[in-house]
């Protein structure tokens, strides 16, 4: 029953289309599973990394393929034994360049409940511990692995007793031949090589203590766990900063064993995630791609409470966990005190909204589209403002199908450079004039930011709103108030605040039905944008008079969600154009 299966016809026509995938992502050919490790298809690619990694010799090292002990499996004490999709990690993560430089800079390897992360984080910490894993010159133009001459390999969790999870089986995995030839005394927060100085060890729960500590490796144990609250976030960052600054010639790194995260947690693993979207999107060409992200996750847009379906989501999830109990698993899922989040991040190694998410995040990655918007077709279009501490975000939407696509977003950039920050109106004027050219905009919304000009008593976006008053006025045929052609201003204070309000309330409920509900039998769609997703995966459900509405984390959040604003917002502003009877459709186009 529960051998690896091909995905039924039946099935494929629920499945999530190859065009909705997110950034990075591809789907198993033969399972249908979601999948990101960047393994090419081509042989010849597929032989030329080989030729250029570390991976293979490591790989011989841990499975006794060399004239040195490697490491056992402490549950049948045999030879241990990668799978292939280990393999082709450790392959991907060993790679290196002309210049003999390792192409990843930090790692994430993600998998669900049961496919065997903490023994294959574990051998990587001895991999880094005792085998052939610094890349140096073999003397001849090339590039071979040495052992390290004084390694220190740590692991970091969310607490001492994770930590030293990984760490005894890590232990467990090396055998009495082993600790005899390379010198070891194993302990339970610690293994030493002795006369060495070379150690694998459990750093403390403190993580100012650890600051400064030379590591070669960095094992990140169940990431998803590590957030503020925990103290999780800190010690990350400190593990970060220590193989950072590590010698050149070392080129120390960390990875992550991880479950998926749940939207919303602001964990290590969720940040290291939408960092990786970041350099995947194609949106940010100053970043390098040095992130490894491997997951395997099942598609979807398979229905988990269907027993034929959920059947075959294990299969995808576990791909080649040969030892996993499927038929316990599945019973797990379906158990009534295994809630829909956890069954998707636990068992389906999928992203889950947290109880307070605006929308399924993972409903909204699917309505994804690569959908063209032309010259001259209509939209309506709406700017959420900021001065300095939110982002500035404008987002258009087309009336003819509600397609939502990003215009810009400005925003505070990270470090000194974001001291005094503050948006260029100029800038984001000759955005929005730009986009009025370009496009028919029946309707345009702003919402100003509170905020008052530092030389000045008005408000800041003042005098640049009134100015798309007076030239886009005659041109719009729906204006966003009464007595104003743009301004939208929802603060409860002004004339028309709470009616504004409401209206915005009720299309935040709509398009929560849209994504949630209807999926891809409903008409919104949108361009995929990583920024306008990560705004959207922020968004949190927030309640006022008149139901649910979408806000920040809390009002001191850094976490952004104006674009996700700014997309209701130009939904509104669609409905209400549709709504004014100045728009008629002729020969599939519309017109006023």
């Amino acid at each position: 029953m529960w051998g690896c299966r091909l995905v039924s016809q039946m099935t494929k026509s629920l499945l999530v289309s190859d065009a909705e995938l997110l950034p990075g992502y591809w789907r198993d050919p033969v399972t249908g599973a979601w999948c990101t490790l960047p393994w090419p298809s081509d042989e010849d690619e597929k032989r030329a990394i080989v030729r250029s990694s570390l991976g293979p010799q490591v790989i011989r090292w841990a499975e006794w393929k060399t004239d040195e002990p490697g490491l056992i499996n402490p549950h049948t004490g045999e030879y241990w034994s990668f799978t292939p999709g280990q393999k082709r990690f450790l392959i991907m993560w060993y790679a290196f360049n002309d210049e003999g430089r390792f192409i990843y800079r930090r790692g994430v390897k993600r998998g669900a409940k049961g496919t065997g992360k903490d023994p294959f984080g574990a051998s990587h910490c001895n991999i880094e511990l005792l085998g052939p894993s610094q890349l140096v010159s073999d003397g001849r133009g090339g590039w071979t692995g040495v052992r390290h001459g004084m390694p220190l390999v740590q692991i970091a969790s969310n607490s001492e007793d994770q930590s030293k999870d990984m760490m005894r089986v890590a232990n467990a995995q090396l055998g009495s031949e082993a600790r005899e030839h390379y010198g070891l005394d194993c302990a339970e927060t610690r293994t030493i090589i002795k006369n060495s100085g070379g150690r694998l060890e459990v750093l403390t729960a403190s993580e100012r203590s650890n600051e400064g500590d030379p590591a070669t490796f960095i094992a990140l144990n169940e990431s998803h766990h590590m957030t503020d609250s925990s103290g999780g976030t800190n010690l990350a960052k400190v593990a970060r900063r220590n193989v950072g600054k590590s010698p050149r010639e070392l080129q120390a790194r960390m990875v992550e064993y991880t479950n998926a995260h749940e939207s919303g947690s602001d964990s290590v693993a969720e940040k290291s995630f939408n960092a990786w979207q970041k350099q995947v999107s194609g949106n940010y060409p100053a970043l390098n791609r040095d992130i490894l992200y491997d997951s395997v996750e099942s598609d979807p847009g398979l229905d988990f409470y269907d027993p034929e379906q959920r059947g075959i989501a294990l299969d995808q999830a576990y791909s080649d966990a040969e030892w996993a109990d499927k038929e316990r698993l599945s019973a797990e899922i379906v158990d009534p005190d295994t809630s829909a989040a956890d069954s998707i991040r636990f068992y389906l190694n999928g992203l889950a909204a947290a109880e307070d998410a605006w929308v399924d995040p993972k409903a909204w990655d699917v309505l994804a589209s690569d959908a063209v918007v032309s010259d001259g077709e209509q939209v309506a279009m709406f700017l959420d403002c900021s001065k300095s501490e939110d982002a500035t975000a404008l987002m258009l939407c087309r009336i003819s199908d509600g397609f939502n696509f990003v215009g810009g977003v400005w925003q505070r950039p990270r470090g000194k450079r974001g001291e005094r920050y503050l948006v260029d109106r100029n800038a984001v004027d000759a955005v929005v004039r730009s986009l009025k050219d370009r496009y028919n905009v029946v309707w345009f919304g702003v919402d100003p930011s509170p905020a008052k000009d530092d030389s000045a008593e008005a408000l800041y976006w003042a005098e640049v709103i009134d100015g798309w008053h007076r030239d886009f006025g005659k041109s719009l045929t729906v204006w966003a108030s009464r007595g104003h052609s743009v301004k939208f201003d929802m603060r409860l204070s002004q004339p028309g605040g709470r009616e504004r309000n409401q209206q915005f309330t009720e299309q935040a409920q709509i398009v929560v039905r849209q994504v949630d509900e209807e999926g891809l039998d409903g008409p919104l769609r949108h361009d995929g944008n990583a920024s306008l997703r990560l705004h959207v995966h922020q968004a949190k459900k927030r309640g006022n008079p008149w139901g649910h509405s979408l806000g920040k984390v809390n009002r001191d959040s850094d976490k952004s969600v104006d674009l996700a604003v700014a997309m209701v917002g130009a939904n509104l502003g669609r409905r209400l154009a549709l709504n004014s009877g100045k728009l008629r459709k002729t020969g599939g186009a519309m017109f006023f």
